[in-house]
C-alpha cells in the first residue's frame, strides 16, 4: 500500500510540481529582465535629458545672453546657437543612449531637437516666473 501511494505521490510531484516549478522559474526571469531594463531605461533617458538640459544651459550663457545683449538675436543666430547645442549633445551621448534613442523614439537628430526645444520652453516659463 506504502508503495502505490508513493507511486502516486511521485506522479503527481512529476506532473504538478515540477511544471509549476518550471512557470515560476520563467515569471522571476522575466520580471528581473522587466526590472532590469526599467533601470537601463531610467539610467539612459536621465543621462540624455541631463545633456541636452546641460549644453542648452551652456550654448545660452556662453553665446545667446552675448547676442541678446547685443541686440543682434535673430533667426540665423539661433540656428547656430540650436546647431551648437546639438553638437554638444552628440559630443557627450555614449553610443549605447544614441542606439537606445534610435530604437525607441527614431533618429537620434530629431530626438535631440525636440528635446533642445523643450528645454528651452523650459527655461523660458521658468524664467518668466522668477
Amino acid at each position: 500500500m506504502n508503495e502505490i501511494l508513493l507511486n502516486v505521490l511521485s506522479c503527481i510531484v512529476t506532473a504538478v510540481v515540477i511544471p509549476l516549478i518550471t512557470l515560476l522559474g520563467s515569471k522571476l526571469i522575466k520580471w528581473i529582465s522587466s526590472k532590469i531594463d526599467n533601470e537601463k531605461t531610467e539610467k539612459y533617458i536621465t543621462e540624455a535629458t541631463t545633456i541636452v538640459l546641460d549644453a542648452v544651459k551652456c550654448v545660452f550663457q556662453t553665446y545667446v545672453e552675448a547676442l541678446k545683449k547685443e541686440g543682434s538675436f535673430n533667426k540665423d543666430t539661433q540656428l547656430i546657437a540650436l546647431n551648437k547645442a546639438k553638437d554638444i549633445v552628440l559630443a557627450q551621448l555614449s553610443e549605447d543612449i544614441k542606439d537606445y534613442i534610435n530604437k525607441n523614439f527614431g533618429n537620434v537628430d530629431t530626438w535631440i531637437n525636440t528635446q533642445i526645444e523643450a528645454s528651452i520652453n523650459t527655461l523660458k516659463t521658468i524664467s518668466t516666473k522668477a
